[in-house]
């Protein structure tokens, strides 16, 4: 909505100092790549199970059996965490990304793994 009203020359309806912040949230877009080389890594999903709770949100069409093709987008989904705080976040995203299991292709899910500790 805000965006509509600014491409059209009208300002925004807020003020920055009426915004206020609700916590802490990162997001770990998870690719079908291999997590050395970050050369895409094609073929078929053979399980694909994705992490749920309070917190959590993953956005993705991939499913088992699904064939990730070599022509486009590498992108398997958006995992996206929110806390109270970063600790509380970073918690929720490590537990997330342990629950995430993608088989049958190479993802960028150990780098994620090996990056939050």
């Amino acid at each position: 909505h805000e965006q509509i009203r600014v491409a059209s020359g009208a300002g925004l309806s807020v003020r920055q100092e009426d915004i206020k912040f609700n916590g802490h949230a990162i997001e770990c877009r998870i690719n079908a790549e291999d997590p050395r080389t970050f050369t895409p890594s094609p073929g078929t999903i053979t399980h694909f199970h994705t992490p749920g709770g309070l917190g959590i949100r993953v956005d993705s069409g991939v499913y088992s059996g699904y064939k990730i093709p070599p022509y486009y987008d590498s992108l398997i989904g958006k995992l996206i965490v929110h806390g109270r705080n970063r600790v509380e976040c970073m918690m929720r995203l490590r537990r997330a990304l342990d629950e995430f299991v993608v088989d049958g292709i190479k993802t960028t899910l150990p780098l994620f793994r090996d990056l939050v500790g």
